[in-house]
């Protein structure tokens, strides 16, 4: 009877740790999203002004708290708008602007994400932060600029099933120009490009998208946070 006990208990501690050693977990996300874009320039700002914006995300996971990610994102600006600076030249100017944003930060959890019976507290959904540098293209037909962008914002994602999440994602880019209209009268008229990051032009973007999990890989869980 004894003999039965303990080889009941070494099978029983053998399934445990070999549950927790062989945990696989998907170091990599890829995806797309879908929303609306924004921006702020030299032109009066006007009510409800956002276009389509699309685009689509690479994601790593470190941990379950910090991941590097890589978002590609395409909208424009288009339509009428009134100078703020009506005296120096015409009033009303038009624009027509494709811009592409490829955004590179590093996005840090709220919460361990995805939840795992061996770390306290963690959870199928988090909110998180996240900051990097990027690249913004800008192209209305007539001349091309490629500009540098700082991006901060913060998102929420969804574990929907073992490899499928759900992401809402605000991102707003401060450019390192002042540029974004595409527009003679408007780009850089005071002569201050790059020179006053007061005057520069921004970007945002609000997106929901779906992501999908590859690359599973075994890994020593205890070592995994």
């Amino acid at each position: 009877m004894l003999k039965l006990i303990r080889c009941t208990f070494l099978t029983v501690m053998w399934l445990v740790i070999t549950s927790l050693f062989a945990q696989e977990i998907y170091t990599i996300e890829i995806g797309v999203h879908g929303g609306a874009s924004y921006f702020s320039g030299d032109v009066k700002a006007k009510s409800f002004d956002f276009q389509a914006d699309y685009g689509v995300l690479f994601r790593y996971l470190f941990n379950q708290r910090l991941s590097l990610q890589a978002d590609i994102n395409h909208t424009s600006i288009q339509g009428d708008y009134e100078q703020r600076i009506e005296h120096l030249y015409d009033p009303d100017v038009t624009i027509n602007q494709n811009i592409n944003a490829l955004d590179f930060t590093f996005a840090f959890n709220f919460f361990d994400y995805i939840q795992l019976d061996y770390v306290l507290k963690s959870s199928n959904h988090t909110a998180y932060l996240f900051a990097g540098a990027g690249l913004m293209h800008l192209n209305n037909g007539h001349s091309n600029k490629l500009n540098a962008s700082i991006p901060i914002g913060i998102g929420y994602k969804v574990l929907l099933s073992e490899r499928l999440h759900l992401n809402a994602q605000w991102t707003h880019r401060l450019m390192l120009a002042d540029n974004i209209e595409g527009h003679p009268a408007l780009n850089n008229f005071l002569g201050m490009n790059g020179s006053n990051i007061l005057n520069n032009d921004h970007l945002g973007t609000v997106t929901v998208g779906l992501s999908y999990g590859l690359f599973r890989r075994k890994c020593k869980c205890f070592n995994y946070k």
